[in-house]
């Protein structure tokens, strides 16, 4: 055609050029996905939880105190045991063969009835109102030789009263009133007192009477020692077993309680027992500051062939004299120490330090273990408390110290 001056109309291009600007426009479009695909996988692992931590202690895992166990002065009659709480039995004397518990029982009463009538500290608690079938009863007792507040009918008593008389004096007559108060009927009340054995382990014991002036509640010092040291959780029964006398509502002459040590050798509470099925029986509790932790130590001494259970309270506290004497402590750590490394699984870190004097309670011959217990957050903050270390008698609270942060390479490259 011939030209007319006008511009050429476009012309289109060759098919090879075409083909490769769409070419390069998918692959910047694959590149700018990929881009994104990566960015979302990096944001992803980066807000991941984080794995759960592990504890790793810097101390040893365990403490064997050098030298020869203890030889304490066990009886020569009957049986006893010594146990320290957080530790384990210290030793123990005569086996393990049912024996009458004698009063011995009314922990066991009060400890049931506590679990469902709580007491707060200090608190009296509810108005309980004597049966006139109890003071009918009283007559009867008094000629068996039975220990008795000597009730009245429609006589008044708080709860705390009733508890006090019970534990202190040892009264036989208020056993079966709480047991009435609490369950109606003595044989219901019973049952509850075999239930909650059962629950403890105390595998060698069988409840009769909620006084144990009968001869058929039986137990042993090994069970009896289980269910004490189970009752000094309890704070209202610490309040009353720490008491000498029992001193009634209104006036009236104060009593004297059976446990005469209390008050000597750290012993805070006890229960005496005494029958001439029995004998001499007594289970007690002391507690005892040993390298700053605060040790609770729990015995029982029964079956001792005496007119008294004065033989069984004395026995027991010449077990303890030899036990305090032979319990020492050992330190592992000083407050601020580390005691632990937490690994956050991801190649961080973080010291745990102890928060205060770190010591381990035991006796020659004895190997306690020392271990970490708690369940740290994955990303403690520091000052942060992370759970304790307990070393038997011992749990010392630690806490997040300093650390290395966790490496972004392993939270970009971890897989599961």
């Amino acid at each position: 055609m011939p030209w007319d001056g006008e511009a050429p109309p476009p012309q289109p291009p060759e098919p090879a050029v075409a083909e490769k600007r769409k070419g390069k426009r998918r692959w910047l479009v694959v590149v700018a996905a990929m881009l994104v695909l990566v960015a979302g996988v990096a944001a992803g692992q980066l807000l991941r939880p984080p794995p759960d931590p592990t504890v790793r202690l810097t101390i040893a895992s365990s403490h064997t105190f050098p030298g020869q166990a203890p030889t304490l002065p066990w009886p020569g009659v009957g049986q006893a045991v010594l146990y320290v709480d957080g530790v384990g039995t210290m030793g123990s004397s005569g086996g393990a063969v049912p024996t009458p518990t004698a009063s011995v029982a009314k922990v066991m009463t009060a400890y049931v009835y506590l679990n469902d009538h709580p007491l707060k500290p200090g608190e009296a608690g509810p108005v309980l109102t004597v049966s006139p079938q109890a003071a009918a009863q009283i007559p009867a007792r008094k000629r068996r030789g039975e220990s008795l507040l000597e009730v009245t009918a429609n006589q008044r008593l708080t709860q705390r009263k009733a508890l006090e008389a019970l534990l202190i004096i040892s009264a036989n007559d208020v056993a079966h009133e709480l047991a009435r108060w609490d369950s109606g009927n003595e044989q219901a009340f019973v049952a509850k007192m075999n239930a909650a054995a059962q629950r403890l382990g105390m595998t060698s014991t069988r409840y009769t009477d909620p006084s144990g002036y009968h001869s058929g509640t039986v137990s042993t010092a090994a069970d009896q020692v289980k269910l004490l040291r189970a009752a000094m959780k309890i704070p209202a029964f610490t309040e009353i077993v720490n008491n000498r006398m029992y001193v009634p509502d209104g006036g009236g002459s104060p009593r004297q309680g059976g446990n005469f040590i209390l008050g000597r050798n750290g012993v805070v509470g006890g229960k005496t027992g005494y029958t001439d099925a029995a004998g001499g029986n007594f289970v007690f509790a002391a507690r005892r500051d040993v390298g700053g932790a605060q040790t609770l130590i729990v015995g029982a001494v029964m079956g001792q062939r005496s007119p008294s259970a004065a033989d069984a309270v004395n026995t027991a506290e010449g077990i303890l004299v030899a036990a305090e004497q032979a319990i020492v402590a050992a330190p592992l750590a000083r407050p601020g120490q580390t005691v632990a490394w937490l690994d956050d699984g991801l190649g961080g870190r973080k010291a745990l330090t102890a928060a205060s004097p770190l010591n381990v309670v035991g006796w020659p011959g004895l190997t306690v273990p020392v271990r970490f217990d708690g369940d740290p957050p994955a990303e403690p903050e520091r000052g942060a408390k992370a759970g304790v270390v307990d070393a038997g008698a011992a749990r010392v609270p630690v806490k997040v110290g300093t650390g290395s942060p966790p490496s972004i390479v392993k939270r970009l490259t971890r897989f599961g």
